[in-house]
């Protein structure tokens, strides 16, 4: 079905432009969601106004809060595709995320009226009727959304789409909210116990939990979560590729939507290198990257004197001293910027834990120490807190 679909809905020149491709996918599961959930509240509307069922009530309406959701899907996916503008100059893409976020809180939402529900049940318990048709509405109800399930999950992986992954989450809450109304109808028709509140409640709290869960995952863009590290270190990888790249360091990564990623990073060079040269080797680091990862990339030039025997023996001395406080602690951009009598030193200090000291109180730290051994040593130290990738890679040999 979710094939047929494709073909229905994909037009063979839509597979030329990712960017169409990816929009034209999400508003083809905006629009099927639509029909569905439309489809299910209607139906289970009528079996549970004739049954006197309140739980396929509200089911019902679930299933319209549903329906909601994929209208907020299919906006999202028409104005996310809207090109750069003046005053949008990345793009539009991080609707997508805001999108999910609104999927995601309608899950919380419809867990919260749920237990509101169950609760009611279970104090002011009432009389129903079983019919077959409560049955046979509730099942088709399940296969419905197992499909969704499948079919949201499909296109979500073939997009990467974080909005239709929660909204995949939220059909599987539906199939099994409508299975513990299913089983419940059965019960009680079969023993006269009224379970129905009960087995709401529980049902609604892990609808919660599943919705915090998607809320979690699609807030993460949007404030600016770290890269996957698969991510980072196939950056590196291309920008090193060149022999002539002795190390990467503060690589930024700016998730602006799916397909709109942008990124800047420090590569090291030889100082004995001209600048058409660097110009040269960053130029080609920044296609390789494009070609790895499909962001756009800016490369910052760090010049290294390699053959400087006394900055090497000074950042040597300045690293041991370092590593007494702290071994996880790394440096870049090292440089002396002034010679003896009155010796002047800079360089990055990478902290990798957040849990630690505040950066000033590292800072003094560190200067405290290796004023301890070299009072003479003017520092100028910058903290790198890892809100970027700023691992200081070895040199090549």
């Amino acid at each position: 079905m979710t094939e047929l679909l494709i073909k229905k809905f994909i037009k063979d020149e839509d597979e030329t432009d990712t960017s169409k491709l990816r929009q034209n996918y999400g508003i083809m599961a905006g629009v099927v969601g639509m029909i569905c959930n439309i489809s299910l509240f209607i139906i289970k509307l009528i079996a549970g106004l004739i049954t006197g069922h309140i739980s396929i009530v509200a089911d019902a309406f679930n299933n319209l809060s549903d329906m909601g959701s994929s209208v907020v899907t299919l906006i999202g996916f028409k104005v996310m595709g809207k090109p750069a503008d003046k005053e949008h100059p990345f793009g539009h893409g991080r609707v997508e995320y805001i999108a999910g976020q609104i999927v995601s809180f309608a899950i919380i939402f419809m867990g919260i009226s749920l237990i509101r529900e169950s609760i009611e049940k279970i104090i002011h318990p009432e009389e129903t009727l079983f019919a077959a048709i409560a049955v046979v509405v509730l099942v088709i109800s399940i296969a419905v959304k197992l499909w969704m399930w499948h079919f949201y999950i499909s296109i979500g992986k073939k997009i990467g789409s974080l909005t239709l992954t929660a909204a995949a989450t939220d059909s599987l809450n539906d199939c099994i909210a409508t299975s513990a109304v299913l089983i419940t109808t059965i019960i009680e028709a079969a023993t006269g116990v009224k379970l129905d509140g009960i087995a709401g409640t529980g049902v609604a709290i892990f609808v919660i939990i599943s919705g915090i869960l998607s809320c979690k995952e699609t807030m993460g863009p949007l404030f600016g979560k770290m890269p996957e590290e698969e991510m980072l270190n196939e950056i590196e990888r291309a920008v090193r590729h060149d022999n002539r790249i002795l190390g990467v360091h503060d690589i930024v990564v700016h998730d602006y939507g799916p397909g709109r990623m942008y990124c800047t990073l420090h590569a090291e060079v030889p100082s004995t290198m001209s600048i058409i040269q660097a110009h040269e080797a960053a130029h080609a680091a920044e296609k390789r990257v494009a070609n790895a990862v499909g962001c756009e990339i800016t490369i910052h030039i760090d010049p290294v004197n390699e053959n400087d025997e006394e900055a090497n023996e000074l950042k040597e001395f300045v690293l041991k001293v370092i590593h007494t406080i702290d071994d996880s602690l790394q440096i870049h951009d090292f440089q002396v910027l002034k010679r003896p009598p009155n010796p002047k030193v800079a360089f990055d200090v990478v902290v990798n834990d957040y849990d630690g000291p505040d950066s000033d109180t590292l800072r003094e730290q560190i200067e405290r120490a290796i004023h301890k051994w070299a009072p003479e040593l003017e520092l100028e130290v910058t903290i790198d807190r890892l809100f970027v990738h700023s691992q200081s890679f070895k040199h090549k040999k």
